[in-house]
């Protein structure tokens, strides 16, 4: 066979795109890993995720359409109209259950104030006083008056500590002690004062010995009424 020549007749071949050419079987390669990663596991987790967004948003559309088509056809005028009805009469008797609670419970009943130990500040100073707060009443060291109720500043000072006293008594930790510390101590310290409200007295009545009680006498009757007995209650005599 002799060479052909440029201006020789011969066979034109067709050009083709590499593209088109068959492609063979994709060579496999185990996934293993790279990098520290699991190839496999990184691709198996991928196309799951994938796989289920694609079908939850398939149900999602499905279903939502469904169930706007269910709504709108029930969902009319006349049925929106009757709810919100049927919702503000709902609302109206919530409030008003509320409201009927509240006023069926019970006002807190006040505590009533404790009885009085003593009823006047005559039977406080008679009662105890004069016993508990024994001083040796000289007329010069100390002043006293047996009829105390004579003098203005002795009454109020006397009526101030007999009601301090019905309060803290009430206290059964400190309650005396704060009494007799911030009330008895300072008031009788003030009355028994040579200077106090007796300044003055030179009655032997007004005198006593030590550990005798404070000289005491009576007040007229009536001076000092009992304070546990109501007012429109008449006092019984005694006797």
């Amino acid at each position: 066979m002799g060479d052909w020549g440029e201006d020789e007749p011969g066979i034109e071949a067709e050009p083709f795109d590499v593209d088109d050419e068959p492609q063979g079987p994709l060579e496999r390669r185990e996934p293993g890993r790279a990098f520290g990663v699991d190839i496999g596991e990184l691709a198996t987790g991928l196309v799951a995720s994938t796989f289920q967004k694609a079908i939850h948003k398939q149900i999602v559309d499905v279903v939502g359409q469904t169930v706007e088509d269910a709504v709108s056809e029930v969902l009319d005028d006349v049925t929106i109209e009757d709810l919100q009805l049927r919702a503000g009469t709902a609302a109206l008797d919530a409030v008003q259950q509320q409201l009927a609670a509240l006023d069926d419970e019970p006002e807190p009943e006040e505590e009533p104030e404790p009885e009085l130990y003593y009823g006047s500040v005559d039977e406080f100073v008679r009662e105890y006083l004069i016993g508990a707060y024994r001083r040796r009443v000289d007329g010069q060291n100390r002043l006293w008056a047996a009829r105390w109720w004579e003098y203005d500043e002795a009454v109020i000072r006397l009526d101030a500590l007999w009601r301090a006293w019905e309060h803290l008594r009430q206290d059964p930790t400190t309650g005396m002690s704060v009494w007799w510390r911030d009330h008895a101590d300072h008031h009788m310290g003030v009355l028994l004062s040579p200077d106090g409200p007796f300044a003055g007295s030179e009655s032997e009545a007004d005198r006593n010995r030590k550990g005798q009680p404070l000289p005491y006498e009576a007040p007229p009757e009536g001076l000092f009424t009992d304070e546990r007995v109501p007012v429109d209650e008449p006092v019984q005599p005694a006797g």
